[in-house]
């Protein structure tokens, strides 16, 4: 633990404080003849007792108008969970119904009448945040263009925050899955290996992936021994993830195919209605319970007002000591 002081040039005051060791402030009885006087050491503690309360009270205005502090501390904690970075698809799609309850509903209904596959999936994710406080999560939203929205930490509030912040607009038209998944996987660069570490992504996949990218991606999972969820979120206007009985494979479905083809950890979760999809999310609560091993920065503690109360207290027992003292 380590401390420091915002204005330390204020330190050129401390001698002030050994001012009351030198001066006891207290009154001068004139008496004939010192010899005549009985030993009192109870007195004379008393008074190196309100001089030592003095001198405290005098340093901790001094540490105090310095502006004493705790810095910044990196604390290793050890718990059970997981490195999760929670990849939300914010595109226009995600803002239908979902599959189940919704016929006849269509991209042209009124916003706001229903509640959109990307609004309850964010609902659920919030619950299974809140469920495991001891995981690290990061956010990101990916749509045209990849979004970091907040990086791995454990701090609930946070957390919750992020989920919450793209609930209510609405998202944008087109849908760019492999750069948001690359970036997402770039979380973890520099982050120590320190227990399970997955994507869980959420989206209903309509993109296409080309060969570079789809290299990309597998050479970045591999290099950080990424487990990949893929909360797949289908409406009415989707076709699944297994191709049909005509042949045409769409996009979401060649997006699957490449993923169960990498030979890597994943694992997809078709997601029709809210209660499917809690189904897949404790699916992943599930599985993903292992011990974690992360470093916590905690942030640099003002310590200046605990100054302030040593010196009022101080400055209080000496001014009761001035009250009661007796005068002859």
């Amino acid at each position: 633990m380590s401390f420091g002081l915002a204005q330390p040039l204020a330190l050129l005051a401390l001698p002030l404080a050994l001012l009351p060791l030198v001066f006891h402030g207290q009154r001068v009885q004139s008496v004939a003849a010192l010899a005549s006087l009985p030993p009192d050491p109870w007195s004379t503690a008393a008074d190196w007792m309100l001089r030592g309360v003095a001198t405290l009270a005098a340093l901790a205005l001094v540490l105090g108008i310095a502006g004493l502090y705790r810095a910044e501390q990196v604390v290793e904690r050890i718990g059970l969970g997981a490195q999760v970075v929670m990849l939300i698809d914010s595109s226009g799609s995600m803002d239908r119904p979902y599959v189940t309850g919704n016929r006849g509903t269509s991209r042209a209904a009124v916003w706001g009448t229903y509640r959109s596959k990307g609004q309850i999936a964010r609902e659920l994710l919030a619950e299974y945040a809140a469920r495991r406080p001891r995981d690290m999560n990061a956010l990101f939203m990916f749509s045209s263009h990849p979004i970091p929205v907040l990086p791995l930490t454990d701090k609930p509030a946070a957390i919750q925050a992020a989920i919450e912040a793209g609930t209510y607009e609405r998202g944008l038209a087109s849908t760019d899955l492999g750069a948001g998944l690359i970036q997402a996987l770039e979380f973890f660069k520099d982050q120590p290996f320190s227990g399970s570490r997955i994507v869980l992504l959420v989206s209903d996949g309509s993109a296409v992936l080309t060969i570079p990218v789809q290299d990309h991606i597998r050479n970045l999972l591999e290099k950080y021994r990424v487990t990949l969820y893929w909360l797949y979120m289908r409406d009415q206007h989707s076709p699944g993830l297994q191709p049909g009985r005509n042949g045409e494979i769409a996009p979401e479905q060649q997006v699957h195919a490449f993923f169960s083809s990498m030979g890597l950890p994943y694992r997809a979760y078709p997601a029709e209605d809210p209660t499917a999809l809690k189904r897949a999310i404790a699916e992943v609560d599930r599985l993903q319970n292992l011990p974690i091993r992360y470093s916590d920065v905690l942030p640099r503690v003002d310590l200046s007002g605990g100054c302030y109360l040593v010196a009022l207290i101080a400055l209080a027992l000496t001014l009761g000591a001035r009250v009661v003292e007796v005068e002859l």
